[in-house]
């Protein structure tokens, strides 16, 4: 038989068979083929068994992943490594998942770095050199990187790779904020709210900064805003609480379609809410029940309770008035947030002021 006249997919399994057993004798067996160690064999590998894409055993997006790493890109070597960890288009390797965002952590990768930190904090052992860490990001903060400047921050404030200076890393950490890092404005709200070396507590300043990121566009800060500036921590004076700043924030993170904004509003739009100030929100059930509606799209949030909270003490006026609400509703913009105008509550009065 002529072979030259085999199809290539016929002649494709054979040859990739010969492939597999190949590589597979040069893998280190105490590891998987995803690696360190392991990677370039992988790779090779692969490059031969996706020349026919119905034979490639992963996906275009963790195929082009790989080839990043192999050209030695770090933002690549942190994305395996999380691809790596939760399973998504690639075999679930915890171990090689974590040596590959350690790796990157290493090489400078500030969202690696982070994500090492908030490990060693929660109690995780890791195999990394927090020098090689620390050292490689302040070469990139010197040169005015702001995400390395975040990064860095944490680090010598707590002295983790570096010399301990908390004045020095909290300097680092505001000139990521100054730079337009908005998460570096919620790293610095977190650090105040719960303290760490030679940074005292301060949930003033913790709220500035949350603040800060809020203006900037940043959702989660938003929300975690409302909530805040509603409720008063444990041990802090209720006087300190404010019902209009939080039903603002509450209020934009919900018009962007952030459902859990939207599902707190329908709570407080079905039972009232009163503060120190004076500050009153009545009861409203057709506004209770339209951000009920919205909120409850997501899974998360179609609370059973909120709703026999709500709709059975609605008239069918009513019921059909938060319909035609809920079915003309569209989510803004970040743009559009900062230009709307939000009117507060009738019981309390006023607009809110608009975002800086």
């Amino acid at each position: 038989m002529d072979m030259r006249r085999l199809p290539r997919l016929v002649i494709a399994p054979a040859l990739a068979l010969g492939l597999v057993a190949f590589a597979s004798s040069t893998l280190a067996e105490d590891a998987g083929d995803y690696a360190l160690q392991n990677l370039v064999h992988t790779y090779g590998r692969l490059k031969w068994l996706c020349m026919a894409h119905a034979l490639c055993p992963v996906s275009d997006k963790a195929f082009d992943v790989i080839k990043q790493v192999i050209a030695n890109d770090r933002s690549a070597e942190y994305l395996l490594g999380l691809t790596l960890l939760v399973g998504d288009d690639l075999p679930m390797d915890r171990k090689s998942g974590v040596a590959w965002i350690a790796l990157a952590a290493e090489r400078g990768e500030p969202a690696a770095a982070r994500n090492v930190a908030s490990r060693i904090r929660n109690g995780e052992s890791i195999e990394v050199d927090e020098t090689k860490i620390a050292d490689a990001l302040k070469a990139q903060a010197d040169a005015g990187d702001a995400e390395s400047m975040r990064a860095l921050g944490p680090m010598v404030i707590g002295g983790r790779g570096t010399r301990q200076d908390p004045a020095a890393g909290l300097d680092l950490m505001r000139r990521a904020a100054e730079k337009g890092s908005s998460g570096a404005e919620i790293d610095l709200s977190q650090l105040y709210l719960n303290g760490a070396p030679g940074v005292t507590k301060s949930r003033p300043e913790a709220m500035k900064w949350l603040a800060a990121s809020a203006n900037h566009g940043n959702v989660a800060a938003m929300l975690d805003l409302g909530y805040m500036s509603m409720t008063p921590a444990m041990g802090v004076s209720s006087s300190e609480s404010n019902l209009a700043t939080g039903f603002c924030w509450l209020m934009r993170a919900a018009l962007v379609d952030q459902p859990q904004a939207q599902e707190k509003l329908s709570m407080i739009f079905s039972e009232g809410a009163k503060d120190d100030h004076g500050t009153v929100i009545d009861i409203d059930l057709v506004q209770a029940d339209l951000w009920f509606r919205l909120a409850a799209r997501s899974p998360y949030h179609d609370n059973s309770q909120v709703r026999a909270a709500i709709e059975p003490h609605m008239t069918t006026e009513q019921l059909g008035q938060a319909k035609r609400l809920f079915e003309a509703w569209h989510p803004r913009t970040i743009t559009e947030l900062k230009t709307v105008t939000i009117p507060l509550p009738p019981a309390a009065q006023g607009n809110c002021p608009p975002m800086t």
